[in-house]
């Protein structure tokens, strides 16, 4: 009568029916996980490609302004009323001869000119292209505008002009200190020169450019000057 009352377990169904569902589970799990990783991997993938463009544009950048910087060094550390005649496009002015100046372009180690570019650097100013009768005597700006030869041959210079317009180097302006702006070509009495500086490369990353403007000055007062002041009036105070 005891026996009755007990009840035996059941044994549970160890058949591969059973365990068929539990199975599929396991592949499912396998699949997301594989899926997980992949893009995981991809995302580190792009990160490792994304930093090292990044480096290598900062590496560029970093070339640029440094030649930038040796190329205005430079020019301060010329006579004030040479800078221009030694950088300009015109290299038959150039204080030292024809040709000895560094001139408007120049080269940097480890950056290649864009495609149909001399050069990845330039030096700009507030000049223009003028042509100008050539006399019997040396060219350039410096030598004598008028008296053109008798065959009517023309040579062309670059002028420093106050009246030019470029937003960039905050012309026109006054560049020789008489209040005034007008149409002469000043390349040889300017107290005041805007300079620009501009690196454009081919990189990896596409084209990059690079530019420093700046203003270089002769903070010396010449005798012509000295000699206006001394010509000044000199104001009485009222009684």
């Amino acid at each position: 009568m005891l026996s009755r009352g007990i009840r035996r377990p059941r044994s549970r169904p160890t058949t591969a029916l059973a365990r068929a569902p539990r199975a599929g589970l396991s592949i499912l799990e396998v699949l997301v996980t594989l899926s997980i990783l992949v893009v995981a991997g991809s995302l580190f993938c792009q990160m490792l490609i994304s930093g090292r463009r990044i480096r290598l544009v900062n590496h560029e950048k970093t070339l640029a302004a440094d030649a930038a910087r040796v190329v205005l060094e430079r020019m301060r550390n010329t006579p004030f009323l040479e800078v221009y005649r030694d950088y300009n496009e015109d290299p038959t002015d150039d204080p030292g001869g024809n040709g000895t100046g560094p001139g408007s372009t120049f080269e940097v180690e480890g950056l290649s000119p864009m495609d149909g570019a001399s050069a990845v650097g330039r030096v700009l100013f507030p000049s223009m292209a003028v042509q100008v009768a050539s006399g019997g005597g040396g060219g350039g700006k410096l030598g004598g505008l008028g008296g053109g030869s008798l065959g009517g041959t023309t040579v062309t210079q670059y002028h420093v002009r106050e009246d030019l317009v470029d937003a960039r180097l905050g012309m026109p302006r006054d560049l020789t200190g008489d209040n005034r702006i007008d149409s002469a070509n000043h390349s040889a009495d300017y107290l005041l020169l805007p300079v620009c500086v501009r690196l454009e490369w081919k990189s990896g990353t596409g084209e990059r450019r690079f530019e420093i403007v700046t203003q270089l000055g002769d903070f010396l007062m010449r005798p012509a000057a000295l000699a206006l002041l001394e010509e000044a009036p000199v104001l009485e105070e009222a009684q």
